[in-house]
């Protein structure tokens, strides 16, 4: 069993180490699944981050925001097995930022239209270069304001906002505005009535 299911698994440990990390192992493991975009790499990452700190349990108790701080140490230790692997930049998957939940309401053409809606986004942000699509990800998809993403990233408050901007500027040249046609579109303040 990984050290994610352990997490996710509704245990009544007192263990002072779980109580503290149990709220933030989620969030973790999105953030190393879009880092790795890898579920294997994405739990040994989490799994890395957690061994290290176990020992640490007392400093931790001491943080104020633990969650950006993790978010920052996993980040690091990414970055750290990225230099000494040598790889490409990854790609960060935006599945929690697309993902629909499919209702016995959606028709297969609903359904059609919605991935086909996923995979330009998912193309889209994949073309962004490494610096601006872990912006997006982190401040739009998983909520974490620029001063949070200042101490993560490690990178000035201007930077990050330029990054952010860029970021949203390219996303919209390459995304379609509408997902509707001409004849479906709403013109100034007339609708189209069928």
């Amino acid at each position: 069993m990984s050290v994610i299911n352990i997490f996710r698994a509704k245990s009544k440990s007192k263990d002072r180490f779980e109580l503290l990390m149990r709220p933030c192992v989620e969030g973790l493991y999105r953030f190393a699944y879009r880092l790795t975009q890898s579920q294997n790499d994405a739990e040994e990452l989490v799994q890395q981050l957690l061994t290290k700190l176990y020992p640490k349990i007392d400093q931790l108790e001491s943080i104020e925001k633990l969650q950006p701080w993790l978010s920052r140490a996993l980040y690091n230790l990414f970055v750290d097995g990225f230099r000494k692997k040598q790889v490409e930049a990854a790609i960060f998957v935006t599945e929690d930022v697309c993902n629909e939940t499919a209702s016995s309401s959606m028709t297969p053409s609903m359904h059609t239209d919605n991935e086909q809606i996923k995979q330009q986004l998912l193309s889209a942000i994949e073309r962004l270069n490494p610096d601006q699509r872990a912006v997006v990800m982190l401040h739009d998809a998983e909520g974490y304001t620029l001063s949070e993403l200042e101490n993560i990233l490690q990178t000035p408050i201007g930077t990050l906002k330029s990054r952010l901007n860029r970021a949203r500027t390219h996303l919209q040249k390459l995304l379609p505005m509408e997902p509707f046609d001409e004849e479906q579109r709403v013109k100034g303040k007339k609708e189209i009535t069928s």
